[in-house]
């Protein structure tokens, strides 16, 4: 039983470790986009 325990624990790490990757890359990909400031913010 702890080596199907195991074998989870590390099927979990590895789709973490995926997921993980993929949302880091999506944000590099959206650094560039640069909204406008909205008037009400800005400083005079």
């Amino acid at each position: 039983m702890k080596k199907l325990g195991n074998k989870v624990l590390m099927a979990v790490a590895a789709i973490a470790t995926v997921a993980a990757s993929v949302v880091a890359t999506s944000a590099c990909l959206w650094y560039s986009y640069q909204p406008e400031e909205p008037k009400c913010l800005e400083e005079n």
